[in-house]
């Protein structure tokens, strides 16, 4: 029995999670409401190695943006809890620009959060990946988890 605890124990670790719904993430949504899936597993920066897709959502410049995601499986530290961090960067960049920090609170595996952001008002006229990260800030697990989404910006009147 031990054995078998230990084991799922590995497999809950290797196998943490974040989904990005809205925008929608890069990739498929198969399976986000179950604890573990494998289609929000992405642990390299940035957006987890994913390319971008043909498919954006745009926004207009300066518009309010509600961002929907998920921690799919939870890593909660409490002596030192982690933080979801949402940011915005052209495709070229390197260095996004920070728009929101959420805390950690210790929420439940396949918790929904919904943040509401900023478009920037005068952003250049380029395709841009808006990324939501989690760090746990657990040894127990990878340092951090990526989902991107591909937005764009566009004058409205």
């Amino acid at each position: 029995m031990r054995n078998l605890l230990v084991l799922v124990s590995v497999f809950a670790v290797g196998h943490c999670h974040l989904c990005l719904l809205s925008p929608p993430q890069r990739g498929s949504m198969s399976g986000i409401n179950t604890p573990a899936a494998s289609d929000c597993i992405l642990t390299t920066d940035p957006c987890g190695g994913r390319q971008p897709g043909r498919d954006a959502t745009f926004y207009g410049r300066g518009e309010n943006i509600t961002v929907t995601f998920m921690k799919n499986l939870d890593h909660f530290n409490k002596t030192n809890p982690g933080k979801f961090v949402i940011s915005l960067s052209e495709r070229q960049t390197v260095a996004p620009v920070v728009l929101a920090t959420v805390p950690d609170g210790g929420e439940p595996s396949l918790h929904i959060y919904t943040v509401k952001v900023q478009a920037p008002r005068e952003p250049p006229n380029t395709m841009h990946f808006l990324q939501v990260t989690y760090e746990p800030n657990n040894a127990q697990a990878p340092k951090a988890f990526y989902q991107c989404s591909d937005v764009g910006f566009e004058p409205r009147p």
